[in-house]
């Protein structure tokens, strides 16, 4: 299964290449942002440890850590701890 995907990645024509690389772009703006705008989302380089870390800001100007497996879910338990914005860096 390995060898067979490499083989359709080192065949990809560069039409193939620009498509991929617009499907998995990452257009979320850098910065604090507000969890009503964006959610941050649990990234596939932290598998191993089930959910990704992020610096977050509560209601009253506080900052903390948090960490996200399921953005949803992350979503309405930051809500009700007073989370408003996270940074996306």
């Amino acid at each position: 299964m390995v060898e067979k995907l490499k083989e359709i990645l080192d065949n990809m024509t560069p039409e193939e290449i620009e498509e991929t690389r617009e499907f998995f772009r990452d257009d979320t703006p850098k910065g604090w942002l507000s969890i009503e705008d964006h959610l941050p989302q649990f990234l596939a380089k932290d598998i191993m440890q089930g959910y990704s870390i992020y610096k977050v800001r509560y209601a009253d100007g506080h900052e903390d850590e948090t960490c996200v497996s399921d953005h949803n879910m992350w979503y309405y338990l930051a809500k009700d701890e007073g989370v408003v914005e996270w940074f996306n860096d």
